[in-house]
């Protein structure tokens, strides 16, 4: 069966917990109303958890828990993935991940070495139209300052989303080897919903014989909402054009991807993988004992291309860093049977399984729990640790490379370029840097992508 149109039977019954009906007294209607929120829950993962023979049963679990603790009693010990969140608050809800109630700035709090009492928020890039783009945030500023205050863990959560409010803005200088603030601070206007286009940036480069396309995308999103298609869209026109282009060596950047739908994931891969190989198993989803079919497989296929381009290559160049995961490690791992993916960055997450969203709107919940392996069309999905580099790049470790994407001096596709024309070898010594931080907190690990998702 097709992964496009998946359509999977459950064999099972509903279980009643049996304390709830015991001593000879039938106590079901008068507590239905109190575990209506635990039963919804127990009820969906005794059928679709990956490990739902795991899970403990009803004598064990309390029905009359907070769903959240409720739900944790449930999970598997190998589970480090499965999820739930409250409706109630778009700032904080995982599942909700395309339209993103924020200031528009992606961004890792620092501590940097010769400042114990505070933090800086280091920009990784800024959404078009949103209130960061307004006032020129630019990836590679430091954010030092909230309303004058210093940044602590306690006032961090600020710059998720929040009312209006004044920024120091700072850059990293060289000479001084120190980041300095510019002028005077910037207004930020209120967080509101911003559009965050997983295809940020593209562009080609031209060495030698060598006409080499680079896409940063962030995020395996069909378009603002699971029912459009504008992103993969926009990825189809840019795929056109690097055809176009007669790209015939790409670097893919996943550095900030942290994964999202199965069927972007095709998307992209039936676009970069040799055109001798569309129509051929990609990989294939493993469920739980209670389904049927239990494996359901996917494939690469022309037909998702649509007004795109398949470009037809022999060698992937992927960048990566320690937030790509998911559906990103998938599409390395399904590719790697059909041709030469080479990784550059830092070690990936390592999620080898999918996930289902699963929602109640009267109950105000929505969780996601896993509920598949993900296997390439070798059979293979040995990659829980994550995938290590060949090359070992860590972008923070040259503050003055940590530069907008596309300049070609950007410390990952400077290394990259360097790969493709043959100036920089695996063994090439690591750069160190003057400027010592720590990262604290990174506001993509709040995206709602902790596996793949299967829709």
């Amino acid at each position: 069966m097709k992964a496009k149109n998946i359509l999977i039977y459950i064999v099972g019954v509903l279980i009643i917990p049996s304390y709830l009906s015991s001593c000879g007294e039938d106590r079901w209607a008068a507590y239905a109303e109190q575990t209506r929120t635990t039963r919804w829950i127990d009820d969906s993962m005794r059928v679709w958890y990956y490990w739902a023979d795991e899970i403990p049963h009803t004598d064990k679990l309390n029905y009359f828990t907070a769903p959240e603790k409720f739900f944790g009693s449930l999970l598997s010990k190998k589970d480090k993935y499965s999820h739930i969140d409250s409706l109630t608050n778009p700032t904080t809800t995982r599942s909700i991940p395309y339209t993103d109630y924020s200031y528009g700035f992606q961004f890792s709090t620092e501590s940097v070495e010769g400042n114990d009492t505070a933090l800086y928020a280091r920009i990784l890039y800024v959404a078009n139209a949103s209130p960061a783009s307004d006032i020129k945030l630019q990836r590679g500023e430091w954010i030092m300052k909230i309303n004058g205050e210093p940044i602590t863990q306690k006032n961090s959560d600020k710059l998720y989303g929040s009312t209006a409010m004044k920024l120091t803005i700072g850059h990293y200088d060289a000479e001084k080897k120190a980041i300095v603030a510019y002028g005077e601070p910037r207004q930020i206007a209120a967080a509101r919903s911003i559009d965050d286009n997983p295809v940020h940036y593209h562009n080609v480069y031209i060495r030698d014989n060598k006409r080499i396309g680079y896409l940063v995308y962030n995020h395996f999103s069909p378009g603002a909402t699971n029912n459009t298609h504008e992103y993969d869209n926009d990825l189809r026109n840019v795929f056109r054009n690097f055809a176009n282009q007669q790209v015939n060596e790409f670097i893919l950047d996943l550095r900030y991807n942290n994964g999202g739908l199965l069927s972007c994931a095709e998307l992209m891969c039936s676009m970069l993988a040799p055109s001798s190989a569309l129509g051929k198993d990609l990989g294939y989803l493993e469920f739980n004992n209670r389904t049927n079919p239990k494996e359901v497989s996917f494939k690469l296929n022309a037909d998702l291309i649509g007004e795109g381009a398949n470009l037809n290559l022999k060698t992937l160049y992927v960048l990566t860093g320690s937030q790509t995961a998911s559906a990103s490690e998938m599409v390395i791992n399904c590719l790697q049977p059909y041709m030469e993916v080479v990784l550059i960055g830092s070690t990936t997450v390592g999620k080898n399984v999918g996930s289902l969203t699963f929602s109640s709107q009267e109950l105000k919940i929505t969780m996601s729990p896993i509920v598949c392996q993900i296997y390439n069309s070798k059979g293979e999905s040995d990659y829980a640790s994550g995938f290590t580099p060949e090359f070992s790049v860590d972008e923070t470790d040259t503050p003055k490379q940590f530069l907008p994407f596309g300049n070609t001096e950007e410390r990952m596709l400077s290394t990259a370029l360097g790969v493709i024309d043959g100036s920089i070898k695996p063994d090439d010594k690591k750069q160190s840097s003057a400027l010592k931080v720590i990262t604290i907190t990174n506001s993509i690990d709040r995206r709602a992508s902790q596996a793949v998702r299967i829709r």
